[in-house]
């Protein structure tokens, strides 16, 4: 993470390309959960999209939101402020993307149990808390590289030894499947995932002046071969992991984190290393574009599927399911750029409201 450039007057275009293709990765694994049929999702197919949706997905943008937390100056006051705002969008989203089944369940269409679809524990609510822990963390922590990467190896294992104290459809459920447990609509609970949001916190703290034998860069061989070889050799492991949502990849544990250490500094190096040779392509700008619109293109395709799904839940072939990846991923865009062109146009409804009398 180290080699994302940190200048106030440029962007930071590798977290960008980082971010854009989570983003594409995210939407495809998000058909194949909410569209396919059984017969796809369990093919060998599926188990490649699913590793797409995993460790290029929820780790990279947890990551790149912790290593960009390390670098505001925005007060402990407006972090713990964002972070409320965030969690609560993220129960709106839940209430968005799962609106036309809770007309169905309001109707009696449809028996299934709201709440879980209400209060699901999603990287908004994630990222919500993530921030309002960051906000006391970093007095503790201050600037102290090695207290952030033990606090995010400390979490990353901590899910697995946690105790259950919920008892089944009581309201404590609810509430610990936003922190830890394998609870089935706890897909991002605190404990092991803001693991991630430390570890991207301690990469930005990393001394930019390292010995050359271990900078971040894929040139450097020495570094980059080994950390090649290691990553590919246990690529099996990490497959096993990512493919088995619900009992390992939502729930894992410090073994596959020290795994996505490996691989997000090579993934990190990947990047970077193909931003300075074909950044100014119209193919990575508008990968770019994508991670730069990163949070409304995550709620705009979320409320896509989610409300689709209700209809089709998992009846689609392969065929149709690439269709739906067609359709998705450019009306997302789309209705993104429609919006960050209206956003101007709103600032003075905003500041009408926020005038005081």
């Amino acid at each position: 993470m180290n080699q994302i450039p940190t200048t106030g007057t440029k962007r930071n275009y590798t977290a960008d390309l980082l971010k854009g293709v989570a983003v594409i990765c995210m939407i495809q694994v998000h058909i194949l959960e909410q569209f396919a049929r059984e017969d796809l999702y369990d093919s060998a197919l599926g188990k490649v999209s699913l590793f797409f949706g995993g460790p290029f997905c929820a780790p990279v943008f947890m990551a790149v939101m912790g290593y960009f937390l390390a670098s505001t100056s925005r007060s402990h006051m407006y972090l713990f402020k964002r972070g409320i705002f965030l969690f609560a969008g993220g129960i709106a989203l839940n209430i968005a993307r799962s609106a036309n089944l809770l007309i169905h369940v309001i109707k009696g269409e449809l028996n299934l149990d709201p709440y879980r679809f209400i209060f699901g524990a999603d990287i908004l609510t994630l990222a919500g808390f993530s921030i309002i822990l960051i906000s006391a963390l970093r007095i503790i922590f201050k600037k102290n590289c090695l207290l952030w990467l033990l606090a995010a190896l400390a979490v990353s294992a901590a899910g697995t030894f946690l105790p259950d104290f919920s008892v089944q459809g009581s309201s404590e459920e609810y509430i610990q499947a936003f922190f830890w447990g394998k609870i089935d609509w706890s897909y991002f609970p605190l404990f092991p995932w803001f693991a991630y949001v430390l570890l991207g916190y301690s990469f930005r703290l990393v001394p930019e002046k390292l010995p050359k034998t271990v900078q971040f860069d894929l040139r450097n061989y020495i570094f980059s071969v080994p950390l090649l070889l290691v990553v590919v050799v246990s690529i099996p492991y990490a497959a096993f992991v990512s493919c088995d949502l619900y009992r390992k990849y939502y729930h894992h544990g410090v073994l596959f984190f020290i795994w996505m250490i490996l691989f997000m500094t090579l993934w990190v190096m990947i990047t970077d290393q193909a931003d300075k040779i074909a950044g100014d392509s119209v193919c990575l700008r508008s990968i770019r574009w994508i991670g730069r619109n990163v949070t409304v293109i995550y709620v705009i395709q979320w409320i896509i599927i989610g409300n689709f799904a209700t209809e089709i839940y998992k009846t689609q072939n392969l065929p149709v399911c690439i269709i739906w990846f067609i359709f998705i991923l450019p009306a997302s865009c789309f209705l993104a750029g429609i919006y960050k062109k209206a956003l101007p146009l709103l600032k003075p409804v905003k500041g009408f409201f926020s005038r005081r009398p």
